[in-house]
């Protein structure tokens, strides 16, 4: 019995493969295919060499919706709105995201004007029809989607998420008469009341929804002409699995789904070595991404912007900036340095790929320090050659005046500078003290850079599990299935009616079955939770708080104190005294999936085995000075052994780096436990 994961990455493909029953692991890691991501899939696939009919759960994260909207490679989609409303998408916000940037221009909307239609129909805020939906208008729109070849179309009508009805009716309208054209309804999406915000989620779930059909269909169709016979799942930005049936009519849920999965990856190894609150931090080829846990849990948002666009769905907080392996160091017009966020990708890749690249990388530079072994990237698999790489960053060695070796570490230290800054973001910024947690190093790039960021912030304690090159894929092993629903309901908190408040509740738990009823999920094996978005009255902004599904007078005190904590934790400050009001209701569904169990490695001495070194490398710490690293192969350390840095620690997915000063420690499943301090602390 075996599980499968496999996640689309800007440069490489990664897969995990779990046998159920040894708890053996097996990983492969392959190039991305670009141009069709389902190949890069198939082959990360085969190279674990199982057969697909023995496996019995299959997840896979992909970067196909996010690369469609960030590239505008979706579909030609129009949308469909309330008469009056349809440069909603466009007005917006009046904030700015960006306050400071005199250059700043609002995102150009996916849909252009004369695609935006209307439609003579009035719902008001209390789902009462006020005025009939215009049977006549809707032949009209009608002709313009034909004439215009649409290819997607976004229904989002004012009021929808209170009353469906003429949705509904549009949506069936358009089914009969297109059959050929994808639908996205806006209350299908989300019941937020938010019109702005519901609108661009849902004219963005229009826009990838052709896309991402064609990739499952394709996907689909090579697994199960392996023998795959299980339901593909495919992993949320919330943090959990959907079947790929679902998948196919909310894909924007997906804008997140390989990043997702590395921190639930985190939040799950963390709490089984003792950490509750963790820093997660994934470099790979072409990002860097973070997210905060505490609790055991990674924490979450409702809403997520992609290009300035606002989604309007429960997403992992996760924060990324251009920063990996493959960022490009550049120099602009007054002379100075950049990394990233340009990045070579899979296609042609960092110099050192041989594969046609020319510009200098953040890998480039670790090759030429001394941190990578070119005969033992990716285990030896993939040759690398370190002249490219030498070569490439020549070029900004003689624009500054400095050794090949100086210029690396130059480059090395400002992609660090960023990614401390991407850190400082989602810790200091947020009132958290960065001294309190432990960070989770993964991804490709990850480890090799952990160390010296964690010891720049002050965190006390790095842990890089086995396999963290393609540790999100693991992580997504450890996702359950999750749905998440909510309901607009405005009142106030003292003076909501309980029986309304439950039966709103008992309505969106019976819309959560059914979404798992397509996935074959029973309902005794659903965990569900209940939540309440509140807010101080004449505040704008919410937070959630936890409730019973029975909703009674006797515990609106404790959720009224529940809120005042919550919003004292998360502002600095509280207003006890103060109303407050109801503003949504959330039902979270989860469709328990059994998680692989943790295999123990064999015990060893406090010293490796004489077989796990490999000697000692030079490598260049600056100021025309090299020092001499203790060089490791992780595959062959024992839990209780203990590694002082300075010292390199390789495997095949990741390299690890230990700084001077800094203890690393095997624990007892393989993770490698740094002690960014000789303490400890």
């Amino acid at each position: 019995m075996y599980r499968l994961s496999t996640d689309v990455g800007g440069t490489f493909t990664d897969g995990v493969l779990l046998d159920e029953t040894s708890g053996r692991v097996v990983v492969s890691k392959v190039s991305s295919t670009p141009r069709n991501p389902a190949i890069g899939t198939i082959e990360s696939v085969e190279k674990l060499s199982i057969p697909l009919r023995d496996v019995t759960f299959l997840s896979h994260g992909t970067t196909v919706v996010i690369n469609a909207l960030i590239e505008g490679k979706g579909a030609k989609t129009a949308l469909l709105t309330t008469r009056g409303f349809r440069d909603v998408i466009e007005i917006g916000r009046s904030n700015r995201t960006e306050m400071y940037d005199a250059l700043y221009r609002k995102p150009r909307p996916l849909v252009p004007r004369f695609l935006r239609l209307e439609v003579s129909e009035r719902i008001d805020a209390s789902g009462r029809v006020v005025s009939p939906l215009s049977v006549s208008e809707l032949e009209e729109t009608l002709e313009v989607l034909v004439d215009e070849g649409v290819e997607a179309v976004a229904v989002c009508l004012l009021n929808a998420y209170a009353n469906p009805e003429h949705e509904i009716r549009i949506g069936e309208f358009l089914r009969e008469r297109l059959p050929d054209t994808t639908v996205s309804l806006s209350h299908l999406i989300t019941r937020r009341y938010y019109e702005y915000e519901r609108t661009s989620t849902t004219a963005q779930n229009a826009y990838v929804m052709p896309v991402v059909r064609t990739y499952l269909d394709s996907l689909e169709e090579e697994l199960k002409r392996r023998e795959f016979g299980q339901v593909l799942q495919i992993m949320q930005s919330n943090g959990g699995v959907m079947a790929a049936s679902v998948a196919r009519d909310i894909p924007i849920a997906m804008v997140e789904s390989g990043p997702a999965g590395g921190a639930i990856g985190a939040a799950q190894l963390a709490k089984l070595i003792g950490h509750e609150n963790v820093i997660s931090y994934d470099m790979g080829g072409t990002t860097a991404k973070t997210s905060i846990i505490t609790g055991g849990l990674p924490e979450t948002t409702e809403q997520y912007l992609v290009e300035g666009r606002p989604i309007l769905l429960p997403v992992v907080d996760l924060r990324e900036i251009g920063a990996g392996g493959g960022s490009i160091a550049w120099i602009d017009e007054a002379g100075a340095m950049h990394v990233g966020p340009q990045s070579a990708g899979a296609d042609p890749g960092p110099a050192c790929y041989q594969r046609g690249g020319e510009e200098p990388t953040v890998t480039d530079a670790n090759l030429q320090l001394g941190l990578l072994d070119p005969d033992y990237f990716l285990g030896g698999e993939m040759e690398i050659s370190a002249e490219l790489g030498r070569g490439a960053i020549q070029r900004v060695a003689d624009h500054f005046d400095l050794s090949v070796d100086e210029a690396a570490l130059g480059i090395v230290k400002i992609v660090n500078t960023n990614m401390s800054g991407l850190l400082q973001s989602m810790t200091v910024k947020r009132g958290y003290d960065p001294r309190e947690f432990a960070m989770v190093a993964f991804g490709g790039a990850g480890p090799i850079h952990a160390a010296a960021i964690a010891k720049e912030l002050g965190i006390p304690t790095v842990i890089v599990p086995p396999y963290s090159g393609v540790f999100s894929a693991w992580g997504m092993l450890m996702a359950d299935l999750r749905h998440d629903l909510s309901q607009t309901f405005i009142a106030p908190l003292g003076g909501a009616d309980p029986t309304a408040v439950s039966d709103l509740f008992g309505e969106l738990e019976e819309r959560i079955v059914g979404v798992f009823a397509k996935e074959n999920v029973e309902e005794g094996a659903i965990t569900v939770t209940h939540e309440l978005d509140l807010r101080y009255v004449g505040q704008e902004h919410t937070l959630a708080v936890t409730t019973p599904a029975l909703f009674t007078e006797g515990v609106k005190s404790q959720i009224a104190k529940a809120f005042d904590d919550h919003h004292l934790r998360v502002y600095g400050h509280n207003a006890p005294e103060e109303p407050k009001e109801i503003v949504s209701l959330k039902v979270i569904g989860l469709g328990n999936v059994t998680k692989p169990k943790l295999e123990r490695i064999p015990e060893g001495d406090e010293a490796p085995p004489a077989e796990a070194g490999l000697g000692a490398r030079d490598v260049y710490v600056g100021k025309e000075q090299y020092r001499s690293f203790g060089i490791y192969r992780r595959d062959l350390l024992r839990a209780g052994n203990v590694i002082r840095g300075p010292a390199v620690i390789e495997e095949i997915t990741a390299t690890t780096v230990v700084e001077e000063g800094q203890i690393c420690r095997v624990d007892p499943y393989g993770n490698l436990i740094i002690a960014v301090n000789e303490e400890g602390r």
